[in-house]
């Protein structure tokens, strides 16, 4: 997800693309967590960046699935985005999120709900792209 957007609009566009990355993983199902990043841990870009991180069986720890980063007018200036405001120039806000990194989530829907005989069942919002699958079964052992 991007947005391109004045600076006093920032904060709150970056809460409400974060606010769209938690409820698609709130209607998975999945426990995650949501991180505010420290300055330390953050690229050039981004004044400030959320990582949401799902609990990850294999890994017996959390692993980030998703992110969402203010970078105010980095971006911008590099790009030369701006707007007009009162007949002046100004450099506009970018912002991006992940919103659903493909690999990561599959890696989380699998772990999260594999069942003790080997079937992963299906979370049940994404039935309606399933095209009646509501769960995955494991291969078929054969002999030799």
């Amino acid at each position: 997800m991007v947005s391109i957007c004045r600076p006093d609009q920032s904060d709150e566009i970056h809460q409400e693309i974060l606010a769209i990355e938690e409820e698609i993983f709130r209607e998975l199902g999945l426990h995650f967590r949501t991180m505010d990043m420290p300055v330390e841990d953050l690229g050039a870009p981004a004044y400030r960046k959320f990582d949401i991180e799902a609990w990850m069986p294999s890994r017996e720890d959390f692993g980030e699935i998703s992110s969402v980063s203010n970078c105010t007018d980095y971006q911008s200036r590099r790009l030369g985005i701006r707007y007009k405001e009162n007949g002046e120039n100004h450099f506009a806000h970018t912002l991006n999120g992940t919103a659903v990194a493909v690999p990561r989530i599959l890696l989380a829907i699998l772990e999260n709900f594999q069942q003790k005989d080997g079937r992963v069942i299906i979370p049940e919002v994404l039935h309606p792209f399933t095209f009646g699958i509501k769960e995955i079964l494991p291969k078929k052992q054969t002999t030799d």
